[in-house]
């Protein structure tokens, strides 16, 4: 496949472009004009702070780009590189995201609540602290990711790869997740309760001291795990 073109805004350019939509935002869409960054080269920039507020972002070049605490929400992010970026406690709350690049990015304390994100690639990222409550995911790679500390609560999942990721002190409760990959997963101190977990696949995962009290489990798909301290509902004839 043929590698995109995309134009390197100069900084003067790119200042002009975030200043007409600070403007846009402030009049509610009366003044200024809102940004349309579509096949920008923004890689390796310093964009600390930036306020993209439902800003269009298609086909937007931001790898190993400094978008720490940058405002993302409501923006709509379709095709986009964040391969390697630095995204720490940027806000992306009720944005859109949907086939974009996020390979090894630094997600530590993002807010993606009430996003929807769909055909988009994790894999190798690093989520500490970020939280993904109410958020709806499809068809997502979250391969060999470190969602240590991540909330998860009340969000719809399907079709997810958790694959090898490492999940420590995460909260999935209430959460529906279907068709789910946790095989090779190491899942501790981590909080499944109250979740539909339909078709989810736990085979060769390592748990310990996972509560899935509340859960309608389903053994096939736990095979060959590693148990330890477990917490599930008691059998029906003792309760």
């Amino acid at each position: 496949m043929k590698e995109k073109t995309r134009k390197k805004l100069p900084p003067n350019e790119l200042k002009l472009i975030l200043g007409d939509h600070r403007r846009w935002l402030e009049s509610e869409g009366t003044r200024g004009r809102r940004a349309n960054l579509q096949c920008c080269d923004l890689s390796n920039r310093d964009l600390f702070g930036v306020d993209l507020k439902r800003a269009v972002l298609e086909d937007v070049d931001f790898s190993r780009a400094n978008l720490r605490t940058a405002n993302l929400k409501q923006a709509d992010l379709h095709g986009c590189r964040f391969h390697q970026a630095h995204m720490q406690w940027s806000i992306l709350k009720g944005a859109r995201l949907d086939n974009n690049d996020l390979t090894e990015a630094n997600l530590q304390f993002c807010d993606f609540s009430d996003t929807i994100i769909s055909d988009d690639d994790f894999a190798g990222a690093f989520f500490h602290n970020a939280y993904l409550g109410n958020a709806v995911l499809r068809s997502v790679n979250l391969t060999d990711t470190n969602l240590r500390f991540s909330t998860w609560s009340s969000s719809k999942l399907s079709q997810i790869k958790f694959t090898a990721s490492t999940i420590q002190m995460a909260d999935f409760s209430y959460a529906s997740l279907r068709e789910i990959d946790f095989r090779k997963a190491q899942i501790f101190n981590t909080d499944f309760s109250g979740s539909d977990l339909r078709v989810v696949d736990f085979t060769a995962t390592r748990l310990e001291n996972v509560n899935f009290q509340g859960t309608n489990l389903e053994p096939k798909y736990f095979q060959e795990s590693d148990w330890r301290k477990c917490t599930f509902d008691p059998p029906e004839d003792v309760r």
